[in-house]
């Protein structure tokens, strides 16, 4: 059964995936090596103009933008030093990189099957996420 996903629901997806990713990569910025740290450095770069797009749609319908929460936050950076603690190799990183992100991707697609509305910006700015997740996975696929 298809349910219907409402816009301000799809935007918020879409804010809460792309600050989530920026959480994501200053969990392990830190602990990459240079050539990873750029690569890191230019997605993080995508995800934040992704994050203020939706920002500004969102706010443009009325609403107030809600980030990943603390906890999720917080579970991510705990998640991240756990991890890394035995082994903090750029293909270490870049596997946590591309599990996170195939797990955004998943999500993504759903949403996005799930979206019936007709707003062309929310559904070119929910495919803007969906192109830059796919391309993160592919371009960390060099590190592993």
């Amino acid at each position: 059964m298809m349910s219907m996903l409402p816009e301000m629901e799809l935007l918020q997806y879409v804010y809460k995936t792309a600050d989530m990713g920026c959480e994501g990569i200053h969990a392990v910025e830190d602990r990459a090596e240079e050539k990873l740290r750029t690569e890191l450095s230019r997605e993080l770069g995508e995800y934040e103009n992704i994050r203020s797009q939706a920002d500004v749609l969102i706010r443009e319908k009325g609403d107030e933008p809600a980030g990943a929460g603390m906890m999720a936050k917080w579970s991510a950076d705990l998640m991240s030093a756990g991890q890394l603690a035995m082994d903090d190799s750029r293909s270490r990183i870049a596997e946590m990189m591309i599990q996170g992100t195939t797990m955004g991707i998943v999500k993504t697609i759903r949403h996005l099957r799930d979206y019936e509305g007709h707003d062309k910006p929310v559904r070119e700015l929910t495919q803007k996420l969906l192109d830059t997740q796919e391309s993160n996975v592919e371009k960390m696929k060099d590190f592993l």
